[in-house]
């Protein structure tokens, strides 16, 4: 497997959630310090192919009151159990703070009641 390889420049929008995830120590001399993912299911293949490197998760977020940008730190990446439509799954991720927040674009601003969730990933002790 090829490491991955740094870029100079990294573009991102709001159009999904957008999750920073730090190595806490570096492994390898190619190893990046971390990688920004676009989305649950690259998050979910990222900590697949991370192995035993131990890291941190935190979500890009634009406030939507003034347009800062902001981190936050993720606890935990959850689906939704047993939603209506069995081909499409949708991801919530619960941040240090204890608020619990579906994979939804930023500029939506929908208020989704929030159904029974299991747990895909834990990140308590990166």
């Amino acid at each position: 497997m090829q490491p991955f390889l740094p870029w100079r420049c990294v573009g991102w929008s709001d159009a999904t959630p957008n999750f920073f995830v730090v190595a806490s120590s570096r492994g390898a001399d190619w190893s990046p310090d971390g990688w920004m993912v676009d989305g649950a299911e690259a998050l979910i293949q990222l900590v697949l192919q991370l192995g035993d490197v131990s890291f941190s998760v935190h979500l890009l977020a634009r406030n939507k009151a003034d347009a800062s940008v902001t981190l936050c730190r993720v606890s935990g990446l959850w689906q939704e159990a047993g939603g209506k439509d069995k081909d499409v799954v949708h991801y919530w991720y619960s941040t240090s703070d204890g608020e619990t927040r579906r994979c939804w674009p930023a500029a939506s601003g929908t208020h989704v009641k929030r159904p029974r969730l299991v747990k895909v990933l834990s990140f308590e002790n990166g």
